[in-house]
């Protein structure tokens, strides 16, 4: 190529280039096999750490943390808990991380990507489940080609009807429940007087992290001294998370509905599922 064609070519990009002001890139496709087949791209192409974000047009969102073509932490989902890196077996999870793929992909389009940094370095052990892996178990996930619509009449609810158990259950009582494969020990107490609901794991009687009543109590009386610091600012529910310099080694997460707060402690690269827990609780996207 000659200098004038160089020359000739950097115009006709200057000339069709148009800023960019959104960090999010759309990635094409008409129909959910087809962005399927961009998000596994995606991954197949993302060589250095990255944690990417697909986003939905509803507001649905996969948030993975990606390294040399393989997936190895999932910080979001659009519905449940994310999968388990530490606990489940590889095969399972490639299963679950296609079907998280194509959920993504059959969520209403457009499909937007943003690409940022992940949180912390990643881990010697870390290896990650390949694209080749997730790509092969997404053979045996059949999308449609469009998305179903249907439609649901309207229903008059009979006004005796109970509400349904796990309704019942107060917000932190069910993040107690919900997080027993991700912590390492947990306490549920009351928000008034920090009086112990109940506990397991490393939190449990006996255990190297119980807390004892006098501890709980002036948690408690923390936690009101909070509430009226930031009452202005803050209503409750509130997530309230702790990790260790460097992103190793155990982190703490509190959620505190106003009548009661529980206590995780977790790994802490299982912060990511401990957010999508209490999104998945709470409708919080933050």
């Amino acid at each position: 190529m000659m200098d004038t064609d160089i020359l000739d070519l950097l115009e006709d990009i200057g000339r069709s280039s148009v800023a960019r002001l959104d960090p999010a890139v759309a990635l094409p496709g008409d129909t959910a096999l087809e962005r399927r087949e961009k998000v596994l791209q995606t991954i197949r192409g993302t060589v250095l750490p990255r944690r990417l974000e697909f986003t939905a047009a509803n507001g649905d969102c996969l948030a993975i943390e990606v390294n040399s073509s393989r997936v190895t932490d999932v910080f979001r989902v659009r519905s449940g808990v994310a999968p388990d890196f530490a606990t489940e077996q590889r095969d399972a999870l490639a299963g679950q991380l296609a079907q998280l793929v194509t959920d993504i992909a059959g969520a209403p389009a457009p499909l937007n990507l943003i690409s940022l940094r992940p949180d912390s370095t990643l881990e010697a052990d870390d290896v990650g489940i390949t694209f080749s892996e997730i790509a092969s178990a997404c053979t045996a996930i059949e999308i449609p080609a469009e998305p179903a619509i249907s439609v649901v009449p309207d229903v008059v609810e009979p006004a005796n009807i109970a509400e349904p158990v796990e309704n019942a259950e107060g917000l932190a009582g069910r993040f107690y429940h919900g997080s027993q494969r991700l912590a390492a020990g947990r306490i549920h107490a009351r928000a008034k007087n920090g009086e112990l609901i109940q506990s397991d794991g490393d939190c449990a009687e006996d255990r190297t992290l119980h807390a004892g009543q006098s501890l709980l109590a002036q948690f408690a009386r923390d936690l009101s001294g909070w509430d009226d610091d930031a009452a202005t600012a803050l209503d409750h529910p509130q997530l309230i998370v702790m990790r260790p310099s460097g992103g190793k080694g155990s982190g703490l997460a509190v959620l505190n509905d106003g009548k009661e707060f529980s206590m995780v402690v977790h790994e802490a690269r299982k912060l990511g599922a401990i957010v999508n827990l209490w999104t998945s609780l709470t409708g919080h996207s933050e």
